[in-house]
């Protein structure tokens, strides 16, 4: 499920195994159209640029210059990202974004609080769309709640913990340690608890 809006977007992805993967992406309020637009070409760059690599590679093997369509699909790419990044400014740099990685069976508080805060705040956004659109607040009134949102994503965000900080991250400890199986995922029906 992806949603996209004039303040950024939300996306759910369900995956394999019980990971499932949330992440809500944010643009700074009072963006022009104009700004919105480089910056959604500008994350989006990677699929539509290598899209344009492949179709230059394909053309140049019809034309039968496979090496020169190498060489020139290749400095397009770049060339294309790199005025992609330039059009896109300092606005690249205040988006913010929250991601949070879910394991089924696997606890961890700051993945949970993350979790817990994504669809709240997707939620808030996509009232505020609503209201607006029927009328009941106005485009100030929307902007104001979008801030709210924004801000509270930027506190997150001057909250988290260094990278540097010495933890495992949860993945890897959900890969290490020896939790509990629940009966109704041990295929075998053999209820084992690991100490």
């Amino acid at each position: 499920m992806s949603i996209s809006r004039v303040w950024g977007s939300f996306a759910a992805y369900p995956a394999r195994y019980g990971v499932a993967r949330y992440r809500l992406v944010v643009f700074p309020p009072g963006m022009t159209v104009g700004e919105r637009r480089m910056l959604r070409l500008w994350r989006g760059w990677p699929l539509w640029g290598a899209a344009l690599w492949l179709g230059l590679q394909i053309g140049g093997e019809l034309s039968g210059m496979p090496e020169t369509a190498l060489i020139a699909g290749s400095m397009i790419y770049i060339a294309v990202g790199t005025l992609t990044f330039a059009l896109a400014g300092e606005t690249r740099m205040r988006v913010r974004t929250l991601c949070a990685v879910t394991m089924a069976g696997y606890r961890n508080d700051d993945a949970d609080r993350r979790y817990a805060m994504l669809p709240v705040m997707a939620r808030t956004l996509d009232h505020a769309d609503l209201d607006l659109d029927e009328g009941r607040i106005s485009a100030s009134q929307h902007e104001a709640r979008w801030w709210q949102v924004y801000d509270a994503l930027d506190g997150m965000a001057s909250t988290a913990p260094s990278l540097r900080a010495s933890h495992t991250p949860s993945a890897i400890r959900a890969a290490t340690s020896k939790p509990a199986i629940p009966r109704s995922t041990n295929p075998s029906g053999i209820n084992i608890h690991h100490r």
